[in-house]
């Protein structure tokens, strides 16, 4: 009869327990808008904000757990206190255009209580460069045409995203120029302003990658092509060579999914291929070349998949590997150099784009010298 007792005292106290967490469960979020849009921001303006209102149309408390943004570009600040049933709160978002011109979209998750998963928001608008100030130096030229960089790296970029890089130009000549863009891949958008310099006039290319419009994972690299030509009909042409590393966004991901992600562990991020035989030399080559491997192994818990295992340097040559690496497994990479193309020390990078949310991207160093 006691032991009755105690188990129906038991089983009470848990339909209580049950009863207290579905009545704690009953938060429910929402918002008063899914985007904002910006509209035109000036650069110099510096940090645009905006403060999306937040409602508990549930019936217990909401608690903002914590709210993520797509890019570093866009600080969110948030109600650390519990929103009562039926009150509103606050979310800010702060975002940064500097260096950013053109068009943007960023994605922000809010966590709450009050949701399964994550709850989407967005921010858009335009970024209007501001004035051009003559800070830079002119180490490059097509022509008569100064350029500041030759080279656009986006590091980073994920497929709902857009960026845009510009590249500053001098005509410190004395005759007009004009400067003509070539094709590049539909993903990206060129523009050139003025596209008549002036003598003395300075002036500017920008590019825009269009992160949605990119179909696949890992490395891109292009070239612009760039004509220029004089007043007086002479023409030269030359290349802008543009790189980024395409990666998921991971911020969509919950808790468990991160939990169960692969983990890309390399044989190290540094390969030495010491002192390179002169020509001539009786040390035995392969092919002409002298080669050095490098392992990735997947230490994590679900498939690893490499997108892109590529260097920027056409005087390395990348081969073997596999593509998928089930947990437990790896794989084997060679890296050749044909002597003859290093002519001076030599010191390039191997990008390495994978699905690890922990590290998406790897830079390998290599190292030669004659």
């Amino acid at each position: 009869m006691i032991f009755n007792l105690h188990r129906f005292i038991f089983v009470c106290f848990g339909l209580l327990l049950f009863a207290l967490a579905g009545a704690q469960n009953g938060a429910q979020l929402a918002v008063d808008e899914i985007t904002y849009n910006f509209g035109d921001i000036n650069e110099a303006d510096g940090l645009a904000t905006h403060i999306f209102t937040v409602k508990n149309t549930g019936t217990g408390p909401l608690v903002i757990t914590r709210v993520t943004a797509s890019c570093g570009c866009a600080k969110p600040d948030w109600n650390k206190e519990p929103i009562a049933a039926g009150a509103t709160g606050e979310l800010k978002i702060a975002f940064d255009p500097k260096g950013r011109p053109g068009p943007f979209h960023k994605t922000v998750s809010i966590y709450s209580n009050g949701n399964r998963g994550s709850y989407t928001l967005s921010i858009k608008g335009n970024v209007k460069t501001k004035s051009f100030q003559p800070v830079f130096t002119y180490p490059y030229s097509i022509g008569e045409l100064k350029l500041h960089t030759k080279t656009i790296l986006y590091s980073t970029i994920r497929p709902e995203e857009a960026l845009g890089e510009r590249i500053n130009l001098l005509n410190d000549t004395q005759q007009a120029l004009t400067v003509h863009l070539g094709k590049l891949p539909g993903y990206f958008t060129t523009e050139v302003k003025p596209s008549t310099l002036q003598p003395g006039e300075t002036g500017e290319i920008t590019i825009m990658l269009d992160g949605k419009a990119v179909k696949r994972k890992g490395r891109i690299t292009s070239e612009l092509p760039v004509t220029v030509v004089g007043s007086d009909l002479k023409e030269f042409n030359g290349q802008i060579k543009v790189a980024a590393n395409v990666v998921d966004n991971f911020n969509k991901r919950s808790a468990s999914e991160k939990a169960q992600a692969p983990a890309a562990q390399l044989s190290g991020t540094l390969l030495e291929f010491g002192q390179l035989p002169a020509k001539g030399s009786i040390i035995p080559l392969i092919g002409g070349k002298k080669s050095i491997s490098f392992n990735i192994k997947n230490t994590g818990k679900s498939t690893l998949m490499i997108y892109s295992v590529t260097s920027d340097d056409d005087r390395l040559d990348i081969s073997g590997g596999r593509r998928e690496l089930k947990p437990g497994t790896e794989t084997t990479f060679k890296v050749s150099v044909r002597p003859k193309d290093v002519k001076t020390r030599m010191e390039s990078l191997i990008n390495v784009v994978c699905n690890d949310p922990n590290g998406p991207v790897r830079l390998i160093k290599v190292t030669a010298y004659k």
